[in-house]
């Protein structure tokens, strides 16, 4: 756990301690992004904060709901009249809860995931080795790149090779585009049916990826993206290999096109919703992405 305390000193004295691992106890930050970084450092599991609520602002929740961390706010006595209050009891102080969590809704979501790719499965898999023979005629048929999933953390993200070998060589990494130049013939048939996309399917069975939720982009591009406002919400959930955004934008969205569709998943995100994308992105597959 990491410990916030407040930027004059703490007289409270806790036993933490001797119930947890600490990290490391901090002052309350004057930026949030020194806060982003010790939180990507320790990757703890809790945040508690010797604050009080009006210290807790907008930005500090987001940053920890990003990294997917819980608060607890050291309690006072008032805050007994908070209704339902369900106060925690952590070193010998009692601590209040900030988030409810949503661990019953993910288990769900999750069984959703797996339930849909395995049952898919012999359907795909003939179709992915044809892909396979069609695309290693130009070289290697997959392409492996590092992504940002859930809570920053990076995985590696597999998918069909639609661009050249040496797409990347003389621009570096660079975001795909409409009618970009590097894709192969093969490959612009794959992107207009969105079937580079099929090997992410082991992804998802690995639990680094959903069917739903943002895309997972570059780290070279989250550096930048960093910037733009709420931006890190995107990391408290699974990336995903369809939704909103990808079924209105492709290819042609701007980043803050993206991110608005991906706010709007994030705060409305349920399994029904998640059941119509799957739908809405099955039936693209036969009509062909219009966007690229």
């Amino acid at each position: 756990m990491l410990v916030l305390e407040p930027p004059h000193g703490d007289s409270t004295t806790d036993r933490l301690a001797d119930e947890f691992e600490i990290a490391t106890r901090l002052p309350l930050p004057q930026r949030m992004d020194q806060l982003d970084e010790a939180l990507r450092h320790w990757r703890p599991k809790l945040l508690l904060c010797k604050l009080r609520l009006d210290q807790l602002d907008e930005p500090l929740v987001a940053v920890c709901l990003a990294h997917d961390v819980e608060i607890f706010v050291l309690a006072h006595p008032v805050y007994g009249l908070l209704q339902p209050a369900r106060l925690r009891r952590f070193g010998g102080l009692p601590w209040l809860r900030l988030r409810p969590g949503r661990s019953g809704e993910e288990r769900l979501k999750r069984g959703f995931d797996v339930a849909v790719t395995l049952l898919s499965t012999p359907l795909v898999i003939p179709l992915m080795l044809l892909i396979t023979a069609a695309v290693a005629l130009s070289g290697p048929p997959f392409y492996v790149q590092s992504r940002v999933g859930a809570g920053g953390r990076r995985f590696r993200m597999v998918k069909f090779r639609t661009m050249r070998p040496d797409a990347e060589r003389d621009t570096g990494p660079a975001l795909a585009s409409t009618d970009d130049a590097r894709v192969t013939r093969v490959g612009r048939l794959l992107r207009r049916f969105r079937l580079d996309e099929l090997p992410q399917l082991w992804n998802v069975l690995r639990g680094e990826m959903s069917l739903v939720g943002p895309r997972p982009e570059r780290p070279e591009f989250v550096a930048s993206f960093r910037e733009l406002p709420h931006y890190e919400l995107r990391h408290r959930i699974r990336p995903g290999l369809t939704g909103i955004a990808q079924l209105t934008g492709g290819y042609a969205a701007t980043v803050e096109d993206k991110l608005r569709c991906d706010l709007l998943y994030l705060h409305c995100r349920s399994l029904r919703l998640d059941l119509l994308l799957v739908v809405l992105t099955i039936a693209e597959l036969f009509r062909g992405f219009p966007r690229g």
